[in-house]
């Protein structure tokens, strides 16, 4: 709570710093062009502190956001025009008004350049793999990019035709570009390193605001991460598995894992790795499994489970049972592929395409199931005791030993730590009886038996919590009005209440991230671009902008990561605060160059009549922008909390 308390100290006092040399850059423009300064105020209400020199009044207000310096010569002083005061603002040329107007701005923006130049030299930014990578980490089985053959693992290295960046530059191009996206890459088989070429155009909607065009591609679509082991829940089944902390899962079941969303949706998948014999040859092949509540069995067929299931002294009811979809026989052999399930079975028989899935063998008659999960079986009833166990896993030892990597190196690293040669001597050995457990860095871990959430032993604390982050999902489905998000939600929450978990908490990898300064100087000026390009043109809704609290959030999150990420964050405001006080409205900055480029052009100074009516209006605009971005900071909070 106190850290918390601080690091929000940290963000208002970081942006208070941005208002004072704002207004210092005018304050000595104005005294070095003979400008008299009446006052110098950092913040606005009540002050907090105020003390007078050399006849400028200086005053700290309560409320930090603004601030202004107050020159001679802004307001009409009775019969005299401001432009008739002689050591006023209105009194000097335009060449000079235009010095003092502009100072504030360009103090914001070489501020945010020297704050640039101090993350570089200091060595950048350590920041999640998944923010750089370039590669996929989950793909929506139900979506379009699925039916495109684009799977986890592949790597998209154009986005509308220019290079791809990371994952950011992708939501932003969503959020901001009123076009359809379309990104290029490779489809990557890591068994054989064969790669090949792809394009995917998204279906453009341009009835969707911007924000809500880019969630709709975050809910298909997510980058690729590091599963580091961090810890583990109390009662996970990955307790006597042999995990230590710092290892990345790499692979599980037949299947490379590139995220912890695609993790999550295979053990969610009920798939068992069997070691199968076929006319003197020996491979995996991961096969479905079902329930025996959903295989159409004889009353024969039935009670031979049903001795199984008592000499493998199974507790569990014979149709809340897993199994194969074949008719396997006493001695584990395959008598009849996919010969009994019914039709309303045959559904959940969802399996991705083999060609992506080296071990998506299916069984033909004949076949001799050697081992399930690693496990040796001999036996029919042998081979429905280990199907209940059905998860095996590999991991890389220690992964987070080291330094952080390069962002560039990154994407190499990720891919090369897969290590296939030693992947594939472990998995020769799987079932054979001479079981490989390690291979360079890689550990075959002992095979777990999943729990789903339903009977996940939780605390009465941790279940309230539960019972409340389901209650928030269903309220928040509830004021979806977009009819494909909606169903989008309502799946997500059906799985996230029914699946399996390992009960354990993930780390990503860290990267160094270092552009030189004019790099990310010139990033952060596009984004800005494109981002008041979209409000403007009406595809962004002012609504998803942060207002002043907001801003503090932002800035308080970037002091909970360390200093270089906090400055980064200032930077980045403060350019915000330059270009946006250059625009030309007559209540910012750039409305007053305006002014003085007309005077430049006529010859004639405008009145103070002239310029009250075109200022107050846009005055009572910007107060409502404060208020309604301010609205939609505490609704967003109110939101999270509830």
């Amino acid at each position: 709570m106190l850290i918390n308390i601080v690091y929000i100290l940290l963000a208002l006092l970081g942006i208070g710093f941005l208002i004072f040399i704002h207004e210092l850059g005018h304050y000595f423009m104005a005294r070095k062009v003979g400008i008299k300064v009446e006052a110098f105020a950092i913040g606005f209400g009540k002050a907090l502190i105020q003390w007078e020199k050399d006849g400028v009044k200086w005053k700290i207000g309560w409320l930090p956001f603004g601030g202004y310096v107050k020159m001679a010569g802004m307001e009409k002083q009775g019969p005299i025009e401001p432009y008739q005061i002689e050591d006023g603002f209105f009194g000097k040329k335009p060449w000079a008004r235009i010095k003092v107007a502009a100072m504030g701005p360009i103090v914001n923006i070489v501020f945010a350049f020297v704050a640039f130049t101090f993350i570089w030299v200091s060595g950048g930014r350590d920041k999640p793999f998944s923010e750089f990578t370039h590669h996929i980490g989950w793909v929506d089985r139900d979506s379009d990019l699925y039916k495109a053959e684009i799977r986890p693992g592949d790597e998209i290295t154009k986005l509308n035709s220019r290079p791809f960046k990371n994952f950011n530059d992708f939501l932003q191009s969503a959020a901001l570009d009123n076009q359809a996206l379309s990104m290029g890459g490779y489809e990557i088989d890591y068994q054989t390193g064969q790669r090949t070429p792809f394009t995917y155009t998204f279906n453009h909607r341009s009835d969707l605001d911007g924000v809500i065009k880019a969630q709709h591609i975050a809910s298909i679509l997510n980058p690729a991460q590091y599963l580091l082991f961090k810890q583990l829940e109390e009662g996970s089944p990955m307790t006597q598995s042999g995990i230590s902390k710092g290892d990345r899962i790499v692979w599980v079941d037949g299947r490379l894992v590139f995220s912890h969303r695609q993790l999550r949706q295979v053990l969610n998948q009920n798939t068992i790795l069997l070691t199968v014999q076929r006319e003197g040859q020996i491979f995996l092949s991961t096969i479905p499994l079902l329930q025996m509540r959903d295989l159409r069995l004889t009353t024969d067929e039935k009670g031979e489970f049903d001795d199984w299931r008592s000499e493998a002294k199974l507790s569990e009811r014979i149709e809340d049972l897993l199994f194969i979809p074949y008719n396997i026989n006493g001695d584990g052999i395959v008598e009849n592929p996919l010969s009994y399930i019914d039709d309303r079975s045959q559904s959940k028989l969802s399996f991705e395409p083999p060609e992506r899935i080296p071990s998506a063998i299916p069984l033909m008659r004949g076949d001799k199931i050697l081992a399930a999960s690693g496990k040796l079986i001999s036996n029919g009833y042998e081979l429905l005791k280990e199907i209940q166990t059905p998860v095996s896993l590999i991991v890389v030892r220690k992964e987070t030993e080291g330094k952080p990597l390069n962002w560039k190196e990154a994407d190499k690293d990720f891919v090369a730590s897969f290590e296939m040669q030693q992947l594939e001597s472990i998995l020769k050995s799987i079932g054979t009886g001479k079981s490989m457990t390690r291979a360079g860095n890689l550990t075959l871990l002992a095979p777990i038996k999943l729990i789903p959430m339903t009977e996940f032993p939780l605390s009465p604390e941790q279940s309230q919590k539960h019972q409340e982050k389901i209650a928030k999902h269903k309220k928040n489905i509830e004021q979806i009005s977009d009819p494909e998000r909606k169903e989008e939600a309502e799946k997500f929450l059906e799985f996230y209440q029914n699946r399996r978990t390992l009960g354990i908490y993930f780390d990503d990898k860290q990267v160094t991230y270092n552009p030189p300064p004019y790099v990310l100087f010139s990033d952060v000026f596009k984004e800005i671009y494109r981002t008041l390009f979209a409000l403007i043109s009406g595809f962004l809704s002012p609504k998803h902008m942060a207002g002043p609290i907001g801003i503090i959030q932002v800035m308080h999150h970037g002091w909970t990561l360390g200093f270089n990420e906090a400055l980064f964050w200032l930077g980045m405001i403060s350019l915000n605060l330059g270009l946006i006080n250059l625009l030309p409205i007559p209540v910012l900055d750039g409305g007053h160059i305006v002014f003085s480029l007309w005077e430049m052009v006529t010859k004639k100074p405008l009145k103070a009549k002239t310029m009250e009516r075109l200022i107050i209006p846009f005055v009572i605009l910007l107060v409502a922008l404060f208020i309604y971005l301010t609205y939609n900071d505490i609704v967003r909070i109110i939101k999270s909390l509830f």
